[in-house]
């Protein structure tokens, strides 16, 4: 008789859990379908209207997103297979900025109905704008006030059709500590889930003088190739041959170079320290047609050769990292914060302080306490 009353009393437990689960699911659709209307009716009482057969065309030649898949209600927009602050309603026809429902709707109609401006209306309404209609007066506004969204049009939408708007991009792009996860593999490969992994030369070409950045980058691909690998689905040449990229840029335009100063060469000999693998893999593959870089590969190799005394040694520092100075003492001012475990070339080994070289070419003083010598 017990085991009846339980298994009644779990039936009617599972049967409420269902029902409360059917209701919030409905809840929330129904929260979707209200603000859809209400960013649609924004966008119609501002001119906007995205057709069918235009928002699947763009989605698809911009983004490599098919009809067939995108689900009813909101999509997340990934970059690769990391999730944005971006959405994409199907029925809706338009992109949206944020991953939760709108707040206090019935307050937001009647704005509209008042015809009023409301930022984050204005800033999807321009983002829109251009990826579905390359709307000129959108580009202009978000050019000169928008810098973050340029940037994010460029770099996670593929967006390289207005010069002015893709150097705004540019010149917002700084520091790579910055960046978001979801925003970093989309600066070398263009971001579609064709899954085609084509190099983005043009955005690459344009951020050649921010060379820290850049470095930053090439070491970020070479340092974590086996999970961009797994987590992306992406070929171990595809992307070998992007480091690839990356490393023979700094030597476009070059004939001769200081192979103890240049920093194209540093980060190449930095590169090679570190995975030794990639520069027999490069051999292997003729250096995948970069002639620049089979040049300096080669004369690594040979430096190499005359150079077997060199150094190296790794950081160890239970704060995580330890500050390259720039003279011999505790006060001096720091260049740069070297992390636990990163590798460094030592050019002097006198006193306690010693002399080093970071992977990124600076050269300073770290006290001989930090340094481990392998």
């Amino acid at each position: 008789m017990m085991k009846n009353i339980s298994l009644i009393f779990i039936l009617a437990l599972f049967s409420c859990n269902g029902q409360e689960s059917k209701t919030k699911m409905k809840k929330e659709n129904t929260m979707d379908s209200k603000e859809t209307e209400i960013i649609e009716s924004y966008f119609k009482n501002n001119k906007f209207e995205n057709t069918k057969e235009q928002f699947n065309k763009i989605n698809a030649d911009l983004l490599g997103i098919k009809p067939e898949k995108l689900q009813d209600g909101y999509n997340d927009f990934l970059a690769f297979n990391e999730a944005t602050n971006y959405q994409i309603s199907k029925e809706g026809k338009y992109i949206k900025i944020g991953n939760d429902i709108l707040p206090d709707l019935d307050s937001v109609q009647l704005n509209i109905n008042s015809n009023k401006k409301l930022p984050y209306f204005e800033e999807i309404l321009s983002l829109n704008k251009i990826i579905y209609q390359n709307d000129l007066t959108s580009i202009l506004n978000v050019t000169s006030k928008n810098p973050d969204l340029a940037t994010d049009l460029v770099i996670l939408f593929n967006y390289e059709k207005n010069d002015s708007l893709f150097n705004a991009a540019v010149r917002n792009i700084q520091n790579w500590d910055d960046i978001e996860q979801s925003s970093r593999l989309p600066f070398v490969f263009y971001n579609a889930t064709t899954n085609s992994f084509k190099i983005r030369e043009k955005l690459l070409v344009s951020l050649k003088s921010k060379d820290s950045f850049l470095y930053a980058l090439t070491n970020y691909l070479a340092d974590n190739m086996e999970n961009i690998i797994k987590t992306n689905g992406i070929l171990h040449a595809t992307l070998e041959k992007a480091i690839a990229y990356l490393l023979q840029l700094g030597f476009i335009g070059k004939k001769n170079i200081d192979v103890q100063s240049d920093k194209s060469y540093l980060l190449l000999n930095n590169i090679y320290i570190s995975h030794p693998e990639l520069k027999d893999s490069f051999q292997k593959n003729k250096y995948y047609g970069y002639a620049s870089l089979e040049k300096y590969s080669k004369d690594y190799g040979l430096l190499q050769e005359d150079n077997q005394e060199k150094i190296y040694s790794k950081i160890i520092d239970s704060d995580g990292y330890t500050n390259l100075r720039k003279d011999k003492n505790a006060s001096s001012q720091i260049l740069q914060k070297i992390k636990t475990d990163e590798q460094i070339e030592v050019l002097d080994q006198s006193g306690d302080w010693w002399l080093v070289v970071s992977k990124e070419g600076k050269k300073g003083y770290v006290h001989k306490s930090r340094i481990k010598t392998e």
